[in-house]
């Protein structure tokens, strides 16, 4: 395979504009296939969110696992997934089969992070903290091994449905939309676990467990078996390349090196005081109430998730017309807005408008998951000009490790700042001032500051609509003529 030179490729970047670029035919995905990816979100939503959501009501609050224990128990698995995210990224992409690349890996791993999912929440009652916190790193390293198979694949299947810019975009939007739809379930997990029909939070969590895992794996399997694969066989030198390789070529990339740095701080501003959020909501505004607490917790992230449904279309079209960055640019802004408002809007005395801050958070999230996973798939045309191979899985697999790895992180210290503030679940709504002010000042600050930090690695993001179109001009005359010389 030839040696292409760099330094021309990345500075052909350097300029943003935009443009209008026709959809050739055989980049057009068809609706059927653009819903069947749309629908392997929902599980890669559940599977990937529900234990972030369920974890510290069920083992800190219902079995009285400390906060620090939980958010260290919850973030060990993310050093496991540095070692299996780029592997099945290396493996998806040298895959050569029948089937195609991802789906046998997605059919695979569906199964499995479905099951192991609905054993992690059999947890026996009675057991020492340690044999809890024991349990849980257990049953979650098995799980996040099934989810990382099943999530690298399927990330990198949707990214290579099409090299045209936009449509990239609406390919990344039909998973977003239909990952929020699934996202409906999320906030109100725990209030499914506190129904009066079972005997305790516990069993309540077991049997929610069981029902989740069960839509994990169908709606998993229906992705892996009606998302097609049409560029499947172009993976060039990808399967010759040993797995230090491909991370080595995959970090190399400026662009994507710069990207993925951008996206942590956004993950980890976020992630930080999402596990702090319910604990403001349920020991400040309701003082303890968790009856009251956890239904406004639920309709919080209704809230969120209805917004965001509604936007993920709102979002497609401001990328068509500003691009890719500005559009991200904008929605982050509406983010921090979202992030500040809490000031005002977590108020004892009208608890509706905590209803406010989701609408404009759930922007930047829209954002993430339309706008920046089209992004990575723009930067794999770049790593296809320099290395002559299609490698979405490597890519994507780095892409899915930073999210996972900054939400995990943000837990750790979620749960640090939780046992820094001085909560102790035994005081019930007695908090503190102190600690209730804390965790307040914490919620608003972390993620704001983040968002600030992160805007000036999201301004140097080099690649626009044209920029990307001569690209792949460029990588479609190369790849006639080795056709022609073949």
């Amino acid at each position: 395979m030839p040696q292409f030179e760099k330094t021309a490729q990345i500075e052909s970047f350097d300029v943003d504009t935009s443009g209008s670029q026709p959809i050739m035919p055989e980049d057009t995905v068809r609706r059927s296939v653009k819903v069947a990816f749309g629908i392997g979100s929902m599980s890669q939503v559940l599977a990937g969110n529900s234990i972030a959501n369920l974890a510290n009501f069920v083992f800190n609050i219902g079995l009285g696992v400390s906060p620090a224990l939980m958010g260290l128990a919850q973030a060990l698995p993310r050093l496991w997934d540095a070692v299996t995210d780029p592997v099945m990224g290396h493996i998806s992409d040298g895959t050569h089969s029948r089937w195609g690349r991802r789906r046998p890996y997605m059919f695979a791993g569906a199964i499995l992070m479905g099951f192991f999912f609905a054993v992690l929440w059999q947890v026996p009652a009675g057991w020492s903290e340690w044999g809890y916190f024991s349990y849980f790193i257990t049953v979650s390293l098995l799980f996040y091994t099934a989810f990382t198979v099943y999530v690298v694949p399927w990330g990198a299947l949707g990214m290579g449905l099409t090299q045209n810019y936009h449509e990239r975009t609406r390919v990344m939007a039909y998973g977003s939309f239909l990952g929020n739809i699934a996202g409906l379930l999320l906030p109100w997990l725990f209030k499914l676990t506190q129904l009066d029909l079972f005997e305790d939070g516990l069993q309540g969590a077991r049997v929610v467990g069981i029902v989740l895992g069960v839509i994990i794996v169908a709606t998993g399997v229906y992705s892996a078996f009606f998302t097609t694969e049409p560029h499947y066989a172009e993976s060039g030198n990808a399967g010759k390349l040993t797995v230090w390789k491909s991370i080595q070529q995959t970090f190399g990339n400026q662009i994507f090196r710069r990207f993925i740095a951008f996206i942590f701080l956004v993950i980890f501003g976020f992630f930080t005081i999402a596990s702090l959020s319910p604990y403001v909501i349920i020991y400040y505004v309701f003082a303890g109430d968790l009856k009251a607490g956890s239904t406004y917790v639920g309709l919080s992230g209704t809230v969120w998730v209805l917004s965001s449904i509604v936007f993920v279309p709102v979002a497609a079209w401001l990328s068509n017309r500003l691009g890719k960055k500005n559009a991200f640019s904008l929605l982050l802004g509406l983010m921090l807005l979202g992030h500040l408002s809490k000031i005002f809007c977590y108020n004892p005395e009208n608890p509706l408008l905590m209803l406010f801050p989701p609408i404009l958070i759930s922007r930047g999230f829209v954002a993430v998951w339309t706008i920046g996973t089209s992004m990575v798939a723009d930067i794999c045309d770049v790593d296809e000009e320099i290395t002559g191979s299609r490698r979405e899985g490597s890519y994507g697999a780095i892409f899915s490790w930073i999210t996972k790895f900054g939400s995990s992180i943000a837990i750790l210290v979620g749960g640090l700042i939780l046992e820094g503030s001085g909560f102790d679940e035994a005081l019930g709504g007695g908090q503190t001032g102190a600690t209730i002010t804390a965790l307040r000042i914490f919620e608003v600050a972390v993620p704001s500051c983040a968002i600030l930090l992160s805007w000036p690695l999201l301004h140097i993001y080099p690649l626009s609509e044209q920029s990307v179109a001569e690209l792949r001009e460029r990588l479609n005359l190369r790849k006639s003529k080795l056709s022609n010389h073949d």
